[in-house]
């Protein structure tokens, strides 16, 4: 008897997440644009199916091939100051840049002067899956992450997409919030999390 279990995931990210990740299937592929895209594609695809991206910038994959020879676009991979590392395939990395921004008013002249005093820290907001093998709970998994979470040792965050954003050198971040969000029913060996890291540039600060 065939026990094997199909799912979908961008529905799952939809029921959980209350938005679907944007993705083109076989047969949006080949129905035709309702839009212009504003460019020309002339050239034969340098990255066919199964082959790996590499940033330019830091060498990185920003994909990986599954088992099943489907492409898995902008892991990441969590470790601590053990070298402990939780890899999560089954996510989205959304990011946020802020600065702050001093303005000042000038006599007699139209809105103000602006001097950018600081850079704030990049956010990253991390929507994803915790997958089971086998179809068990993957407690080892949700426990790797809520260790994460709780560390006081330095942590870093890897990933081709995610390091663009990163000091290179360390790749060190802070989590500020961990949500495993009510599940009722679906597969049992599916958790879906919502984290939250930001960049932690600093190493020292010197009164």
């Amino acid at each position: 008897m065939n026990t094997n279990t199909a799912f979908d995931l961008a529905k799952l990210y939809k029921t959980y997440f209350n938005n679907a990740p944007y993705f083109v299937n076989d047969r949006d592929a080949n129905e035709p644009l309702t839009q212009s895209p504003g460019y020309n594609i002339t050239t034969d695809n340098p990255s066919p199916k199964g082959s790996i991206d590499y940033s330019s910038k830091t060498g990185q994959p920003f994909n990986k091939i599954g088992a099943y020879g489907q492409a898995i676009w902008f892991p990441i991979q969590l470790y601590t100051a053990e070298r402990q590392v939780l890899e999560i395939e089954a996510c989205t990395v959304a990011v946020n840049l802020t600065k702050t921004i001093i303005r000042t008013a000038v006599s007699e002249r139209q809105g103000t002067v602006k001097e950018c005093f600081s850079i704030d820290d990049y956010k990253f907001t991390v929507k994803g899956f915790l997958i089971g093998k086998d179809r068990l709970v993957p407690e080892d998994q949700i426990l790797a992450l809520k260790d994460w979470f709780e560390t006081t040792d330095p942590i870093a965050l890897h990933g081709g997409y995610v390091e663009l954003f990163m000091n290179q050198a360390t790749c060190r971040v802070a989590v500020s919030s961990l949500d495993f969000p009510e599940v009722q029913g679906k597969a049992t060996w599916i958790r879906p999390f919502t984290m939250s890291v930001e960049t932690d540039f600093i190493d020292s600060l010197n009164v």
